[in-house]
């Protein structure tokens, strides 16, 4: 099966012999068929080793959440669903895949096809989508804090709820893509195969998959997580300049008191203990003034000057977390769409020679994202 297979290919033959990473090529003249099974077995070791890892890395976990003795919060909530969609992308994207390359053909009838296609794709929708939902969730406790005590499960719970159906209206396109049938220019020989409108189907759908689940996701991101840093800064920059005004307010305090000590040595007994219990309390007073004029001046500064190292060390990890995503998902969709929008693509050097191996086959690109993205 074509690499591209995953979401595109066509019975046109220019668009149908183009392969990324794949062992199985198709001669234009006559019926016969090449497989490289050398590159199959790497694609198949590929898989299974992913396959193991996700599955393996993902119950520790799931058994990990399972163990917390303290109530679930809402990161741990999203956690559980990105790992739900890690598995998801395991068990119906990868394992149907990997299957596929043993036996070389699709053998499991129209439904079954209709039905892997959906799946294959709906790991790594639901992957993307529930990484906005966790990224707008913090954008909302940190830059908007006051508005953190109203939220309610029940909201986190819808959230997630619309990334799944997101995720589900994305992928359903495939039922209708994709069908059991006739391999064009192979008589006699059936694989789930796509069939798009041409000239320009496959390159229509080539871009909404990308912007869908690549570029949206990564808008929203990048727009939640500048202002999140840009909050942290700020205020961790207000907090120092509200410490040195005190430690500065402190100091001359001491110094005014030292000063004032020394000058009432002159002065009778009763005087100087006068004068002294005046000088204690006056600068006493002006401390608290400018200590309540901080807070009564910006009652919100105080709220988020409150950001605890939890929440600045959940910045860093979901700042890993789009450098992750960035790097992993970006090689398999910009080849998708150097292959379809430049007409000299399929006929390079760097195409033709399969320099580019296996390592951009869909299948490994995105579980590889989802494998980092839950360490």
């Amino acid at each position: 099966m074509s690499a591209m297979d995953v979401m595109s290919s066509s019975p046109v033959p220019s668009q149908l012999l183009t392969t990324i990473g794949t062992a199985n090529t198709t001669a234009m003249s006559g019926n016969s068929t090449i497989r490289d099974e050398n590159l199959a077995l790497v694609e198949v070791a590929t898989l299974g080793t992913l396959f193991v890892l996700i599955v393996f890395g993902n119950c520790c976990v799931l058994l990990a959440l399972a163990l917390r003795p303290l109530k679930m919060t809402r990161m741990y909530y999203y956690l559980l669903h990105l790992c739900i969609s890690d598995l998801i992308t395991g068990f119906f994207t990868v394992l149907p895949q990997l299957a596929w390359d043993i036996t070389y053909r699709f053998n499991g009838g129209n439904v079954l096809c209709k039905a892997v296609k959906c799946m294959q794709i709906l790991g790594p929708y639901l992957s993307s989508y529930v990484l906005v939902v966790t990224a707008i969730d913090r954008y909302q406790a940190i830059c908007f804090p006051l508005s953190n005590c109203s939220w309610t499960p029940r909201r986190s719970k819808l959230m997630i709820a619309c990334a799944w159906l997101i995720s589900i209206i994305c992928s359903l396109p495939q039922a209708f893509i994709f069908s059991y049938q006739e391999i064009p220019y192979m008589v006699g020989v059936y694989d789930c195969w796509g069939t798009f409108p041409q000239p320009f189907g496959e390159r229509i759908y080539v871009t909404w998959y990308a912007v869908s689940v690549f570029f949206i996701p990564l808008i929203v991101l990048i727009f939640t997580h500048f202002y999140i840093c840009r909050e942290i800064w700020v205020n961790v920059s207000l907090k120092r300049k509200t410490d040195k005004n005190r430690e500065k307010q402190f100091n001359d305090y001491n110094h005014s008191k030292q000063g004032d000590s020394n000058s009432h040595n002159n002065y009778n007994k009763s005087a100087e203990t006068s004068q002294d219990h005046d000088q204690a309390n006056r600068p006493k007073h002006c401390v608290i003034t400018f200590k309540e004029s901080i807070h009564s001046s910006s009652p919100r500064v105080n709220t988020v000057n409150r950001l605890s190292r939890a929440k600045i060390k959940t910045v860093k990890i979901t700042v890993v977390v789009i450098l992750c995503y960035i790097i992993c998902s970006s090689p398999f969709i910009f080849v998708q769409l150097w292959a379809y929008w430049v007409p000299s693509a399929q006929n390079s050097a760097f195409w033709t020679a399969r320099a580019i191996g296996p390592a951009y086959s869909p299948i490994p690109i995105t579980t590889l994202m989802n494998l980092i993205l839950n360490k």
